[in-house]
């Protein structure tokens, strides 16, 4: 058996270090979409941003102030139909009134019923669509509600109406908040009007 040479302590190769253990990788961050930006949804597809609650409210708001506004010009168009009927039997009866009098009090009660009837239906139809995120509908709305917000400022004209203040105070509160709902949910009808 022949023997080599002791083994030089400085000949030997270096012992590999030990091992460390890598570290945990942090938890993923989980961030709120904003409008616009594309949620999780099937590859290829992106699903619309969820209807903010303020457009929600805003649309019911409008809904509900075409009904009352819808059911305002019925009651003119029943007023202006029974106005046009009982002066008709009146002319008939009372001689020296001017003849159609009654006819052209009627017509104009009936011209201010159609309009009444227009805005209400058209708001109820804006109301419908703001929900669904139709740009057309947001201009609707907003223009509908400062008309009928500026003609509910008539209402305070007159100091003796009593109770009737207090409604007229509420629809002017109604149609501010559906202006300032719709102008400040500008960025979510654009992502709607994207898709």
């Amino acid at each position: 058996m022949t023997s080599g040479p002791p083994p030089d302590d400085q000949s030997t190769s270096p012992s590999p270090a030990p091992e460390t253990p890598a570290a945990p990788a942090p938890p993923p961050q989980v961030t709120q979409p904003q409008y616009g930006q594309p949620q999780y949804a099937a590859p290829g597809y992106a699903m619309a941003p969820e209807r903010p609650g303020m457009v929600t409210a805003a649309g019911i708001v409008m809904i509900v102030l075409g009904v009352l506004v819808t059911l305002f010009g019925l009651l003119f168009l029943i007023a202006g139909a029974f106005v046009g009927g009982a002066g008709n039997a009146i002319e008939t009866q009372v001689p020296g009134l001017p003849a159609n009098m009654a006819g052209a009090v009627a017509g104009v009660i009936i011209v201010f019923a159609i309009i009444f009837l227009a805005f209400g239906i058209l708001d109820i139809v804006a109301g419908a669509n703001v929900m669904g995120g139709k740009g057309w509908a947001r201009i609707t709305g907003i223009v509908l509600a400062v008309i009928l917000g500026l003609l509910s400022l008539l209402g305070l004209g007159n100091p003796d109406q009593g109770g009737g203040i207090i409604i007229t105070l509420l629809l002017i509160a109604a149609n501010v908040f559906v202006i300032w709902a719709l102008v400040t949910t500008g960025s979510w009808f654009a992502s709607r009007a994207l898709r």
